[in-house]
């Protein structure tokens, strides 16, 4: 399959939005590579060998109860922060920039 101008049109008239010929030709450069990237990977042989759930493996060392423990220096870092409001820590907010 290959993305051309006809799908990213039909695309972005079922998702409502609106799109410069720029932005079009950026995301249909992205599909194709994504589908490029998927076509080498249908390609892999994985015959013999067992489906991954978790790249990580656990075990009962790793994983460990869940209890609340009494912190007893609680006032004096809520002092020694910046700011503080009401006994919590005031920290700047997380502003995202969108890009051009």
């Amino acid at each position: 399959m290959k993305i051309d101008s006809e799908l990213i049109k039909k695309l972005e008239k079922l998702s409502n939005i609106e799109l410069n010929e720029k932005e079009e030709e950026k995301i249909k450069d992205d599909l194709n590579d994504l589908l490029a990237y998927l076509e080498i990977l249908d390609n892999v042989n994985v015959d013999g060998i067992d489906e991954l759930i978790s790249p990580a493996e656990f075990s009962s060392s790793v994983l460990r109860k869940d209890e609340v423990e009494r912190f007893d220096n609680r006032e004096s870092i809520i002092n020694n922060f910046p700011e503080n409001k009401d006994g919590f820590l005031k920290v700047p907010g997380i502003n995202i920039k969108e890009e051009e």
